[in-house]
């Protein structure tokens, strides 16, 4: 009777090691453990927050996924020589690429063509995946020029310059229109248009005045304007009946041989 259960036990050990063999290979094989073999490191580092970033988060090129989160830190634990506190608080994102996707096989080197390819413009910006607030890195050749500055540590793998996303832009930009409505000293200004619009109203008041106490003169000035009106196209309706009158006149000169 032990014997038979001693034997039904080896067949249920067997089949538990058998089973976790199983396991492990179709885990291996659909990488979830990967040997690093087909990837390659690169790094980047970011001012702003990365939030709905995580280890683990897609690594999108043109929205084709390429690689995938590695780790996520400060560059100030990654590079302790980095002394300034603004290069320390930087966010450090290190990616792991897919040489596959970038066809590097045995014979090429990796960095060397990456490098290449952000030599070319290559920038890597934190993007949002939708409504589930989860995040993406996606790496893309921006349309606006950015201002690329030089770390001053010497990045360990392939560093991949950091780009604005459009939200960043936006809040930027607002950022920098606040500022300068705050540098506008409202109470001036409303004091400068209403003196201006006094000013206004009092030079039209004066106008008026004006027109009023001047009015008999204008009335003058109207009347001789309408009559010299009147005298200057009597004159033109004569010369053109008339041409010759131009150059002779009404009254012949008596000639003092006649008198």
């Amino acid at each position: 009777m032990s014997s038979d259960n001693q034997a039904n036990y080896t067949k249920i050990g067997f089949f538990m090691l058998t089973a976790c063999a199983l396991i492990v290979g179709a885990l291996v094989y659909l990488g979830g453990f990967e040997k690093g073999e087909d990837e390659f490191l690169a790094e980047t580092y970011f001012s702003n927050s990365v939030s709905g970033l995580d280890v683990g988060s897609d690594v999108n090129f043109r929205g084709v996924k390429i690689g995938k989160v590695k780790q996520i830190s400060f560059v100030g634990m990654q590079y302790p020589e980095v002394v300034e506190s603004d290069h320390r608080q930087k966010i450090y994102v290190e990616m792991s690429l897919n040489k596959k996707i970038f066809r590097i096989d045995e014979n090429m080197n990796p960095e060397k063509i990456m490098r290449r390819i952000v030599a070319k413009g290559l920038h890597a910006t934190v993007a949002s995946s939708g409504i589930t607030g989860l995040s993406r890195i996606e790496l893309h050749y921006p349309k606006m020029k950015v201002d690329d500055k030089d770390m001053p540590w010497v990045p360990r793998t392939i560093y991949i310059p950091p780009a604005p996303s459009i939200l960043d832009n936006a809040s930027d930009s607002l950022t920098r229109i606040l500022d300068q409505l705050n540098k506008i000293n409202i109470v001036d200004m409303w004091s400068n248009a209403v003196h201006t619009i006094s000013s206004a109203g009092l030079a039209l008041d004066s106008m008026n005045e004006i027109m009023e106490t001047q009015k008999g003169n204008i009335s003058v000035m109207m009347d001789d304007l309408r009559e010299a009106a009147s005298n200057i196209k009597e004159f033109s309706n004569e010369v053109r009946a008339n041409p010759a009158s131009l150059l002779n006149s009404k009254e012949q000169p008596v000639l003092e041989e006649t008198l």
